[in-house]
Formats: C-alpha cells, sequence, structure tokens
C-alpha cells in the first residue's frame, strides 16, 4: 500500500530493517568510513561533526545519540556559566510537552513557560518574564502549535531579547532543515541568531537516531560534559553516524521540494469542505488539518478510503476539544511527492464526505 504521509528521504525511510542496514553497509564504502569510533571519536564522526559546524556556521559541532541529552545539556551548561537555574521555552514546547520533566528530574532547571498555548511567542511575551534567565529555547518551528514559525523579522526581536536580558539563544532546531526554505536564508544565516543550535539527524534526514548542537568551542566542551554523564556518547555509534551522514547527501537537498509541495497540498485541501489547514501557508514539511466529524467516523472512513485506493493518506487522527473536529498532521517526505496533489485533495474530501454521511 502507499502511504501519503510518512517522511522520506533518508537511509531509515521507507524500507524493512534488512533493507536498511543492507544500505548502510553500501555507505560504509563511502571515503571516510573505513574505522570504527570510539566514544564519539573517529573520521566518520569527525566528518559529520565538520559538516554540520560549516554548514551551521559555528565554530563546533557534537554528534549524541540522543537529542534529549545534547539539549538539556547544552541548557545545563548555560546555565551553570550564568548562575541562573531558570530556561525560558514556549508552554507548548518540545522541553515542556514531550520528555517527562527531565529538564527538572534530571538537569535540575526550572522552565519559565512563555507566551500563549496558541501562538508562538514573541519579544514582547519573552520581555514579561522577571526572573534571571539562564537561556532562552526557541523551537523553530512549533510542532505543537501546527509547526507555526515567527516572521523573521519577530525571530530577530526575540533573540535581540534574550540578549539584551542577559540571556543565551539556544535554537531547538529539530526541524532546522525543514524550517530553512521557509526563511529564505542559508542555515548559518538562520543559526548565526542563536549562541547554541540543537537539530535532529533522524527526523528529516532519516538516520536511524542521533542529533547534533553546534557553537562555540567553549560551549561544546562544556555541553560535552552533561552528554557524557546523560550516557548519550556511547562506545559504538558509526551506524547512526553513518546513517546521519548518507541523509546530507540524499535527503537535505530536497527540503525545498518538500516544503513546497506542503504549500500546494495545504491549498488544494484548503478549499475542502469540512476542512481547516493551520498553518494556511505551511512553514515547513509538516502542517495540520481539522476535519470535520468524530474519531471513529474518520479512522472507519480513512481506512476504507486507503483500502480501496491502495493510499494510506492519514496515518493518524487525533482527538480535538471539540468531539466534531479532529486532527491530523501531514508531513511530506519523499513518497509523498510521488502522489498527485489532486488526487491526494480528491481522497481527503472523500474521507469527510463519507464520516459525515
Amino acid at each position: 500500500m502507499r502511504h501519503f504521509s510518512a517522511d522520506g528521504g533518508g537511509t531509515a525511510r521507507g524500507g524493512s530493517p534488512q533493507s536498511v542496514l543492507a544500505h548502510l553497509a553500501t555507505v560504509a564504502n563511502d571515503a571516510g568510513n573505513d574505522t570504527f569510533d570510539t566514544y564519539g571519536m573517529g573520521e566518520a564522526i569527525q566528518a559529520l561533526e565538520g559538516d554540520i559546524a560549516t554548514l551551521l556556521g559555528k565554530e563546533r559541532a557534537i554528534f549524541s545519540l540522543s537529542g534529549k541529552a545534547a539539549q538539556l545539556s547544552m541548557l545545563r551548561a548555560h546555565a551553570d556559566r550564568r548562575g541562573s537555574r531558570v530556561v525560558a521555552a514556549h508552554p507548548r514546547s518540545h522541553i515542556c510537552e514531550d520528555e517527562d520533566d527531565a529538564i527538572g528530574a534530571l538537569y535540575g532547571l526550572a522552565v519559565a513557560r512563555t507566551g500563549s498555548l496558541v501562538r508562538v511567542y514573541s519579544a514582547g511575551d519573552l520581555a514579561s518574564v522577571r526572573e534571571p534567565l539562564a537561556a532562552i529555547v526557541v523551537e523553530l518551528p512549533l510542532r505543537r502549535v501546527a509547526y507555526a514559525a515567527p516572521s523573521w523579522d519577530e525571530l530577530v526581536a526575540i533573540t535581540a531579547q534574550a540578549r539584551a536580558m542577559g540571556a543565551a539563544v539556544h535554537l531547538d532546531g529539530a526541524r532546522l532543515w525543514e524550517v530553512q526554505p521557509f526563511y529564505k536564508r542559508s542555515h548559518a544565516e538562520i543559526a548565526a541568531l542563536f549562541d547554541t543550535v540543537y537539530v535532529s539527524l533522524y527526523k528529516g534526514l532519516g538516520a536511524p537516531a542521533g542529533a547534533a548542537l553546534a557553537g562555540s568551542a567553549e560551549d561544546i566542551a562544556a555541553a560535552r560534559t552533561w552528554i557524557v554523564r546523560a550516557g548519550a556518547i556511547v562506545y559504538r555509534m558509526f551506524p547512526m553516524v553513518l546513517a546521519a551522514r548518507d541523509g546530507f547527501r540524499t535527503a537535505l537537498p530536497h527540503m525545498q521540494a518538500f516544503h513546497d509541495r506542503a504549500c500546494a497540498l495545504a491549498t488544494a485541501f484548503t478549499a475542502i469542505d469540512g476542512v481547516d489547514v493551520a498553518p494556511a501557508q505551511p512553514t515547513c514539511n509538516a502542517f495540520v488539518v481539522h476535519l470535520r466529524g468524530t474519531i471513529e467516523a474518520l479512522n472507519a472512513a480513512a481506512q476504507a478510503i486507503a483500502e480501496e485506493y491502495d493510499l494510506r493518506l492519514l496515518n493518524r487522527v487525533h482527538p480535538t476539544a471539540n468531539p466534531a473536529v479532529q486532527m491530523a498532521e501531514i508531513t511530506v517526505g519523499a513518497n509523498t511527492l510521488a502522489i498527485d496533489v489532486r488526487e491526494a485533495a480528491t481522497l481527503l474530501a472523500a474521507i469527510v464526505r463519507r464520516a459525515n454521511a
């Protein structure tokens, strides 16, 4: 069966475990991949870290097996340096919603939840925080608010406000690769607004796992201590490293095409009765659709349409506060590019009609 909204593009996408491992064996034949790494040291890891630092315009980068450990380690290092245990983050950020209070329980930090639940925060929201801050975290895009992102001017204002408050400015760039086309600026131009940057190596690039931090040599050295303490630099990491390097080669060049297709799909879906799209103009390769109907009826209709047309359009339908309206995330990857926009819109309209018949 064809799958519409599953990610596509990197080593770990669109294949069985056996095919992924077979592909990694071919990747391992590339120059610089012929020796093992040991606790974060090795040719392939250093090459990957160098590529990330160069792309982001930073002095140094470090690979971590865990994105959570990488990001929170960086925030703890900022806190140690500035003598504050408080960081500002959006209340719907990864840090606040998806990590079971790892930032407090494991890293001893408190979060000043800043801004509204239904929009990204602004420089004005940040200015309202009264306690001294070690850092502010900007998640680009903000997944839990329909993958929204501030405008470039607002992003500049937010980072300037943070610096005026004496805080470090940290980018939660788990989807930086995907949001870069929205800003129409290079990765380095975006990263230049921030002291430190976290990027995922599996979300868009398709590695089985892995993340990286980039920043000054001093910042990365301080974060490394905490990443090691978290157990996120292990004896051998080469499978994830090789897959990430492959993702830079095979997936990163397609991010503009993914964003363009997301915009085309959003426009087509907006015209369907019973469907609302957020944001109306996607900021990355993903957006949210709100669908009229009960969750049971929509799931049944989506399954029936998938079987009839050999195309699973909606991976998962989630409830909202309104029992008559549900939501689903649409993520554009390589497989999505192979499916016609009109076909996708026709089938989504059929799902909503059938659910409300």
